[in-house]
């Protein structure tokens, strides 16, 4: 009766425990599905970006009428704010985004100034003074409007990360819990194997023991089982012995075992069966055995048992078995735990590798932070400085002062505002969300524009553009970001290089290509500045002093390479830089994009 009931005991009780971890392993894979649904971000949690977008593109359409009835910029200028305004006002009406408006209550808004943008595009079309006041003010309400509606997002996307992250913290504990079910459920099975292996071990040495007795009896055994007499003749020699020798029984009875086979003559086997005369039992293990007409040798474990009648030992038995096929196979364990620890190293190294670039990467935001808290305090405190001294000094200022101020000012936040952007755009980048719209396009009257736009800003440096003699030299790419990067560019090139040198701009087309060359009489003398200028938040030694985060290289070749472009180094000369954007050739001139024919400037 007690050998009946426990195994059964035994084999519930294991059964219930693997049950209990198979439950509580797919309960916690279940959590863990549910916390990785709860922390994905939503494509509304996008929103405060893109109303953000929307007010700053209505304020600047807003501030370029100003600066259009003042006759700064042309028409053309004032017609890319509002393709730019209506641009950013369809993806806030498109989708999602329309659907989130209206959670937000702000549908109406966008109704309304959707009824609002023929009138608008009338007032553009026909500026004037008069018509410029009448802009800006069917813009001043959605500008306000926006700001209501970006101050609900943002307290709307709080709320909803505030409860994902209970509810997150909730499934963490109970993934916790399950845990430590699963950490006490493994433990019983060990202790379990361990005491079914333990018992194994004491049935498997039982079960030695009896199969030796039996052994005597069975003669077609699978050992070789040799018996001997105290004169160490033959007594016993089974069907599995002549297999092992190639000796037939019935030439070996009665001789000497040394007559029978050499192998018989080796000083550790005459030693063993002395023992066992002794009433010793004694082994070998692994001894090296040579075949007949065989030049590898093969392995025989022996076992030596004293042969008794009563209490007197009168021979030995023998019993002979073939590891050659566990040998081997233990050698392929042996290379296989050899591989394994190789393997062990090799992923060793690779984790190595993977802390040290993440510290790397650690190390880079950290100086990333630095500069950009640098960056914002040095226009913050230019702000600071002009409104503090126009506080003081309001009553005996003169208006003229008062607008140099005021104009300080304005360009310190104007800075600001473009390194965030600068930042929001890299993020974009990063994230995969910034689009490409490719078309057939005049590179050289961008060029033209940039041209022309740059020497507005810094009249003083000298400018030089080339232009292709033979026509428009057509480009397949996005109008918007081409400009952005030449810009971008041209800037650079006026920034760094030494102050009244020219900076030269050559737009060519040849083969398939359509390439622009942005050059200045910088120079780089550092090669490892070379190989990293193009890296991300990377600031060359001749920025200090200069304002930039060091993204507008990494960004200006990212989106050419989304063009199907280039933007490539040439600083081989010490004199001189040369930045060269490439881009796609474009075959078909009667596709050309309206806005980038070339035109005739003075």
């Amino acid at each position: 009766m007690k050998a009946s009931w426990r195994p059964r005991l035994g084999v519930a009780l294991l059964t219930l425990t693997i049950g209990a971890f198979a439950v509580l392993t797919g309960s916690s894979l279940l959590r863990i599905s549910a916390i990785e649904r709860d922390m994905r971000i939503e494509a509304t949690q996008n929103m405060l970006w893109v109303i953000s977008r929307a007010q700053v593109a209505a304020l600047e359409l807003s501030t370029a009428s100003i600066v259009r009835e003042q006759g700064k910029i042309d028409q053309s200028a004032l017609k890319r704010h509002h393709n730019v305004f209506l641009s950013r006002l369809a993806v806030l009406g498109d989708g999602p985004q329309r659907r989130r408006m209206e959670d937000l209550g702000f549908a109406s808004v966008l109704d309304e100034l959707h009824g609002n943008l023929a009138e608008i595009d009338r007032l553009i079309a026909n500026f004037d003074p008069e018509n410029a006041q009448g802009l800006r003010d069917l813009l001043q309400p959605y500008s306000s409007s926006l700001d209501r509606a970006s101050n609900k997002a943002m307290i709307a996307e709080w709320d909803a990360l505030g409860s994902k992250l209970d509810s997150s913290r909730d499934q963490l504990w109970h993934l916790v819990v399950s845990m430590v079910g699963i950490a006490l459920a493994g433990a019983a099975l060990c202790v379990h194997l361990l005491l079914a292996t333990r018992e194994a071990n004491r049935r498997m040495r039982l079960l030695g023991k009896e199969k030796a007795f039996s052994e005597l009896l069975i003669a077609s055994s699978g050992e070789a089982i040799i018996a001997v007499d105290r004169d160490r003749r033959c007594t016993v020699w089974n069907e599995a012995a002549e297999r092992l020798f190639d000796v037939p029984a019935r030439k070996t009875i009665g001789l000497p075992l040394s007559e029978i086979s050499g192998f018989f003559q080796i000083d550790r086997i005459g030693q063993a069966i002395g023992t066992s005369f002794g009433g010793q039992p004694a082994t070998l293990l692994d001894q090296p055995f040579f075949r007949q007409g065989d030049d590898d040798p093969s392995y025989v474990d022996l076992r030596f048992f004293s042969l008794r009648e009563g209490a007197r030992i009168i021979g030995s038995i023998l019993l002979i078995s073939d590891v050659t096929e566990q040998r081997a196979a233990q050698r392929q364990i042996a290379d296989h735990r050899n591989h394994l620890e190789q393997l062990v190293r090799a992923r060793t190294e690779e984790l190595d590798a993977a802390l040290n670039r993440e510290r790397a990467t650690a190390e880079l935001y950290r100086n990333f932070g630095a500069m950009i808290s640098h960056q914002f305090r040095t226009p913050l405190a230019i702000v600071d400085s002009a409104l503090q001294r126009l506080m003081r000094r309001s009553r005996r200022l003169t208006p003229a002062e008062v607008v140099e101020r005021s104009e300080r000012a304005r360009q310190a936040i104007a800075r600001m505002t473009g390194l965030i952007e600068s930042t929001l755009d890299a993020a974009r980048l990063d994230a995969g969300q910034m689009e490409i719209r490719t078309t057939t396009c005049d590179f050289a009257q961008i060029a033209a524009d940039v041209c022309a736009r740059q020497r507005e800003q810094t009249p003083e440096r000298p400018l030089r553009l080339d232009l292709p003699e033979e026509g428009p030299a057509l480009a397949f790419c996005d109008p918007v970001h081409a400009e952005n990067i030449l810009v971008n560019l041209l800037s650079n090139a006026v920034k760094y290089s030494p102050p009244d040198t020219a900076v030269d701009l050559t737009v060519t087309a040849e083969d398939n290509q359509v390439r622009c060359a942005v050059g200045n009489a910088g120079r780089i003398d550092c090669a490892t500045e070379r190989e990293a200028i193009f890296e991300r938040y990377f600031r060359g030694s001749n920025a200090e002093g200069r304002p930039g985060i060091g993204i507008g290289l990494y960004m200006s070749r990212t989106l050419a390479r989304m063009q199907g472009g280039d933007v490539l180094l040439d600083a081989g000369d010490n004199s001189r830089i040369t930045f060269t954007l490439v881009l796609p050739r474009a075959q078909d001139e009667e596709e050309a994009h309206p806005s980038s024919r070339l035109q005739e400037t003075a």
